[in-house]
């Protein structure tokens, strides 16, 4: 399954001038994507910002070590921490700052994640949300169907991660009558499901022309329940 555009769809959009800056609200919550770098060791765990209600960095214990890495996969912090973990099985999926969330608090998000409070130093997690913001400032252009699906809650996907799409996604050819466009793959989390998440660029990619995504168990574009 991958995402083909119409040959009049492709010349239409190959042509067009009109391409805009989306600056709409968030249709669902931007805390349930994730794509991350392949450069990421495997047992990390996401960092979920309560403040700006999105994943900046991720956390892994090795041994008696912290670290935590923003969304570029640069490491930024590292100590050592000898406090006793519980198994690995009962570990919550997402560690949270922000909010109310102090070290050692349980409890579920807002987006209904079970997760457990993290302690970061103010420098640290001023970092972790600096890389954020840098990938999520609306700069972007969007061509009239990305920008459909942006204000669509079934089809939306946030802007940092489509910017992580086009830093770490799998090139591949170009949609029929686009052969100067770009075209990128890439596995997406949504609540911590797999999905592939198929994206065109154009004009080194400062416009979006398409995207759309699907579990990989299908053959068919998300639906609504993807994200209900």
């Amino acid at each position: 399954m991958s995402l083909e555009l119409s040959p009049t769809y492709a010349e239409s959009e190959a042509t067009a001038d009109a391409a805009r800056i989306w600056t709409g609200r968030h249709a669902t919550s931007a805390a349930l994507f994730e794509i991350r770098s392949p450069y990421l060791p495997r047992d990390v765990q996401p960092i979920l910002d309560e403040d700006h209600d999105c994943i900046v960095g991720y956390y892994r214990r090795f041994a008696n070590r912290s670290h935590v890495f923003d969304l570029n996969a640069n490491m930024v912090a590292v100590w050592q921490d000898r406090k006793k973990w519980p198994p690995p099985a009962k570990r919550d999926p997402v560690l949270v700052v922000g909010g109310d969330w102090g070290e050692g608090v349980h409890g579920a998000t807002p987006i209904s994640l079970t997760g457990a409070g993290l302690a970061l130093t103010p420098t640290v997690l001023a970092h972790l949300r600096k890389v954020f913001g840098v990938l999520a400032q609306p700069t972007l252009l969007y061509r009239e169907a990305a920008l459909a699906r942006m204000v669509d809650a079934h089809r939306y996907v946030p802007c940092h991660v489509l910017r992580l799409a086009i830093r770490y996604g799998e090139p591949s050819e170009p949609p029929y009558g686009l052969p100067r466009a770009a075209r990128y793959l890439s596995r997406m989390l949504i609540r911590r499901q797999p999905y592939l998440l198929d994206l065109v660029t154009m004009n080194v990619n400062t416009t979006i022309v398409q995207f759309d995504y699907w579990r990989y168990a299908d053959n068919l574009p998300a639906t609504g329940a993807a994200v209900a």
